[in-house]
């Protein structure tokens, strides 16, 4: 088992990251306050607008991956639309301050866990067992 948890830990950077690219890449689809997160996101979040630039090119490419991600940022952001409309600046410090709602929660949630993973897998690999022979054939 030892030798095969950075494949575990590859196998979940995996799903984190394509999740964050389906939901960030649908950002800029949310109608009145989708360009303002993803401007705010080019100025103040590199990791966001890496997200949307990548998953945008996905979403684009499978409709049905660009509903799921503007269903899920609009059920998680809609507490803070008012405020992304009259001041679209402060988007990202309210996506990443208070927690809205248990999506706003998981949308969080998974944005960090893809590169905490990532390192994760990296050190797993480097630290994976090596095999030894004692004789050669």
């Amino acid at each position: 088992m030892k030798n095969r948890l950075h494949l575990i830990a590859l196998f979940l950077f995996a799903l984190c990251f394509l999740y964050d690219l389906v939901v960030w890449g649908s950002v800029e689809s949310v109608p009145e306050v989708g360009a303002g997160i993803a401007d705010s996101a080019r100025r103040e979040a590199p990791l966001a607008a890496t997200y949307i630039a990548l998953g945008g090119m996905l979403d684009s490419a499978v409709p049905s991956l660009q509903q799921f991600g503007s269903y899920r940022i609009t059920d998680a952001f809609h507490d803070g639309f008012e405020r992304i409309r009259a001041d679209s600046t402060v988007a990202m410090d309210l996506i990443f301050g208070t927690t809205w709602n248990a999506t706003h929660s998981w949308i969080k949630t998974m944005y960090w866990a893809a590169p905490i993973l990532l390192l994760i897998t990296l050190v797993l690999w480097i630290r994976r067992p090596k095999a030894v022979h004692m004789i050669r054939r």
